[in-house]
């Protein structure tokens, strides 16, 4: 009897473990790989897996696909490092980013730029140039808890208007720096339409 109730609960426990592996794979949670602690601070060689979403006009998803982003190289641009951010399948650069005092810098328009503040308090403001052109920013969340594909993390909120238009969603832990974004964008030149374009979503970083 007590053998039939060891197989049992062999066969219970190996069946729960396989429910809750493909639970995780259905809900996009985890993705490949271990969970890994964000306990360390990005450097060459660092890699980031993002689920990217793009959107039609009327908010139905367009497409969704892995975008995989790496910490190519070390610049030296005007005497400071600056980590060379690629995007791996396009081979183009998507940012120089310098995590200093004040939060995460990028290197753009010939120039060092704050993106996003830490520490930082609930409604801060702060001007910064950011793909071709200035925006402001403020910080509309504190160290909230955001789900991701290494699990739960503290990060902060940050909100970027170029001109009366909201256009930048960003959500930033600085062990893990960009681990959501969301972006929107003018689908007409003659009369102004803001949408939702893409959204990517941190699934996975390898230190």
């Amino acid at each position: 009897m007590g053998v039939i109730n060891g197989r049992l609960l062999f066969i219970f426990l190996m069946t729960a473990g396989f429910f809750i592996s493909c639970q995780k794979e259905v809900d996009g949670l985890i993705t490949t790989g271990p969970v890994i602690p964000v306990n360390q601070k990005p450097r060459v060689g660092t890699i980031w897996t993002y689920r990217y979403y793009t959107y039609n006009i009327d908010g139905s998803l367009h497409s969704t696909e892995t975008c995989i982003h790496k910490a190519q190289s070390e610049e030296i641009i005007a005497g400071e490092k600056w980590l060379k951010i690629v995007n791996v399948a396009m081979d183009t650069v998507v940012y120089l980013l310098n995590a200093k005092t004040g939060g995460l810098f990028q290197y753009t328009n010939n120039n060092s730029f704050l993106l996003c503040k830490y520490p930082a308090m609930l409604n801060d403001l702060y001007p910064t140039f950011n793909e071709g052109s200035t925006e402001n920013f403020s910080v509309k969340g504190v160290n909230d808890t955001l789900p991701t594909g290494i699990g739960d993390v503290p990060a902060n909120y940050y909100e970027g208007v170029k001109g009366i238009q909201l256009i930048d969603l960003i959500w930033y832990n600085d062990h893990a720096w960009i681990v959501r974004k969301t972006q929107y964008r003018n689908r007409s030149r003659l009369t102004p339409f803001y949408f939702k374009y893409y959204t990517y979503f941190l699934d996975r970083i390898v230190y």
